[in-house]
This record gives structure tokens, C-alpha cells and sequence, in this order.
């Protein structure tokens, strides 16, 4: 499973604030560690794995390690005006298991992307739960980053999408738009972000709710790309090259 978000960054941040970065990101890897136990612990990624398992990214408390900072200001050092990227490791070798998460910041006047992807036990799993599990982590994401939109789907999802210029829905898409059923009435469920209680600023729009979405199955295929075209229609649905 893949987890896509772009954003502009609206905070007053420094470039080559590497801890702000981590710690941000540390508000979704606490809830993926809650989900599966090996998400729990994260590593920079080098060029071997022992090389990689040496550079921890966070200490138990949640803040940066100092190794990780290091590592991350050698990497970039009078680079201060590129783009920069973390790219991140769970130590799991064996496919199912492992996940890497990649952040690129700095890169302005382009997007700043986080990019999440799980092994999975097979086409039909998902190791963080069902539709609503996987959607709180969607929640998740859209709460730290504020993002143009947060996508959740199979990576052999992205070829089969209806169109190439925008993001796919997969699974799941999140919009920061308050979206009703009478718009996307192909929807299986429209979960509101922030959840109740707190003013709505946006949508998951869920394609499949009895199973797991399987980039195999051509009736989820066919309800996704419904989805998009619906959104699409409406004006909903946002060009890369409008973020």
C-alpha cells in the first residue's frame, strides 16, 4: 500500500530544518507503530543495511536523533538553497514487511511531496487494518501537512487510473473539500476530516468498504475510476500542475 500527500509548505520553517521534518512526520509514524509493531522504528536508509541500521532516525521519546541530524547536515552540507529529501527505513528486509517513507522539502516553486509505501502480505491484505483503519491514517496525514490531497492505493493501482495529470483515488483520496454524496455518489463512504466535533475542512472519498482494494479487481478498478471521473466532471479533483 502507498501513501501519496503534496503540499505547499505554509509554515515559516528554515530550510534544512531536518528535526522539524522528522518530528512532523513522527505524528503519522506514531499511529502506523500503534497499527503494526513494525513500523515501530525507523532508520535513514544507506548503501547496506548495516550501513542504514547504524543512523536510527528517532530516539524513544519521539525527538531526532543526533546521529540522524548529522548524517542529514554531511548530506546536504552548502547545498542550503536545493531541494532535500529524508528517505526513511523500517529494517525489514523481506518485502512484506518492510515500508519506507520519503519526505522532499526545500524545492520550491515545486510541491513537497511525502511518499509512504508498505509491503503487504499479497494483493488482497492490508497490514494496517480495514477501510476506516487505513482512512485514520489518511486523517493523519492531512492534519500534519495540510496537503492538495492524500491518496491511499495499491502501488500497481497508479497505471491503471483514469488520468495521468492527476492523482488517482485507489482505495482512498482525501480533498480538502467538504464533498456529499449527491456529488460522488459512486463513493462507498465520505469520511469527514476533522472528525466530528471540530469544523470540517475536508473529504476521504472511500471506493471500497466490504474488502481490501485490490488493484486486481476489476470491480474495485471500475468503482475508482468512476470516482474520478465524477470528480473530475465537478472540477474536484486537481491537476499536478495546479498544486
Amino acid at each position: 500500500m502507498q501513501f501519496i500527500a503534496q503540499f505547499r509548505e505554509t509554515l515559516d520553517v528554515a530550510q534544512s530544518a531536518y528535526a522539524f521534518h522528522l518530528i512532523r512526520a513522527r505524528r503519522v509514524v506514531d499511529l502506523l507503530a500503534a497499527k503494526d509493531s513494525r513500523l515501530s522504528e525507523w532508520f535513514l536508509t544507506g548503501d547496506t543495511k548495516d550501513e542504514a541500521l547504524l543512523y536510527p532516525v528517532y530516539e524513544a521519546d519521539g525527538t531526532p536523533t543526533t546521529a540522524a541530524i548529522a548524517v542529514l547536515n554531511e548530506e546536504y552540507r552548502d547545498e542550503g538553497h536545493l531541494a532535500k529529501s529524508i528517505a526513511m527505513w523500517n529494517g525489514h528486509e523481506q518485502k512484506k514487511d518492510g515500508a519506507a517513507l520519503s519526505l522532499a522539502f526545500d524545492n520550491d516553486p515545486l510541491t513537497h511531496d511525502f511518499d509512504l509505501s508498505l509491503g503487504e502480505e499479497g494483493a488482497n491484505a492490508s497490514r494496517l487494518g480495514d477501510f476506516q483503519s487505513v482512512a485514520q491514517v489518511v486523517a493523519a496525514i492531512a492534519d500534519a501537512y495540510a496537503p492538495s490531497y492524500v491518496t491511499a492505493a495499491p502501488q500497481k493501482y497508479s497505471p491503471k487510473q483514469v488520468f495521468d495529470d492527476k492523482p488517482g483515488v485507489g482505495w482512498m483520496i482525501y480533498l480538502p473539500k467538504v464533498i456529499t454524496a449527491q456529488q460522488v455518489p459512486e463513493a462507498r463512504a465520505l469520511i469527514p476530516v476533522p472528525e466530528a466535533g471540530r469544523k470540517q475542512t475536508g473529504t476521504i472519498i472511500v471506493s471500497v468498504t466490504d474488502s481490501v482494494f485490490s488493484a486486481d479487481n476489476p470491480e474495485h478498478l471500475e468503482i475508482a475510476n468512476r470516482i474520478e471521473i465524477r470528480l473530475v466532471d465537478q472540477d474536484l479533483l486537481p491537476a499536478y500542475s495546479d498544486i
